[in-house]
């Protein structure tokens, strides 16, 4: 692709999907930084003037929690959004990583950085876990597989502890916090049909 065309590219008006994704990454950084405010506002707080009965530690850990994952979806989300990018070239649309990988990946990101002991351990697996979701035969597992058995999967595979639903349940908290809607599952199979009125009976038809 020469220099012209590029662009041309870059000064295409943004597709609904691409506009939605850029729209995302600056609510993530957006929060981000909030919650580096609000873990700056309590860490004053206990300096200056600490309120009794209040466990700043634990406050702090749970904001730091949240910001390492929301820095992983945005992370997740940049590359996802720059590798559409690359792919579009010639105007041929790409596929982006749906929203079930990211829930999946951000589930297992939370069980390791609750096993983790140290913040290298933290990023070299979730890296491992990001690369092996990325793989294609993995990602059509992800997309078909229900999301517990794949974060108990994954969990079994990394030696991370076992509790999909708890781990599930946290990325689904960081999703509806940063304004996104957690996939749900896959409907059950077999739904029942659904009844008619009681007391109402269809009427043989009029012969005349």
């Amino acid at each position: 692709m020469d220099e012209a065309q590029t662009d041309l590219e870059s000064e295409a008006p943004l597709a609904p999907a691409e506009e939605r994704a850029a729209r995302h990454l600056r609510l993530l950084a957006r929060m981000a930084e909030i919650q580096i405010e609000v873990a700056e506002a309590a860490r004053t707080e206990a300096v200056e003037a600490p309120q009794p009965g209040v466990d700043y530690c634990q406050r702090i850990a749970v904001i730091a929690r949240s910001l390492r994952l929301t820095l992983l979806l945005e992370q997740t989300m940049g590359e996802a959004r720059r590798e559409e990018r690359r792919r579009a070239a010639g105007r041929q649309v790409a596929v982006t990583q749906g929203d079930r990988s990211h829930r999946v990946f951000l589930a297992v990101a939370a069980a390791v950085g609750e096993t983790a002991e140290s913040e290298a351990e933290d990023a070299r697996l979730c890296h491992e876990v990001r690369e092996y979701l990325e793989r294609p035969e993995v990602a059509e597992r992800v997309e078909s597989c229900p999301a517990p058995a794949m974060v108990a999967e994954l969990c079994r595979q990394y030696g991370l502890p076992v509790e999909p639903e708890e781990w599930l349940a946290v990325a689904d908290a960081a999703l509806e916090q940063l304004g996104f809607l957690a996939p749900a599952d896959d409907p059950p199979e077999d739904l029942p049909a659904p009844r008619s009125a009681p007391g109402r009976r269809s009427r043989p038809p009029d012969t005349g």
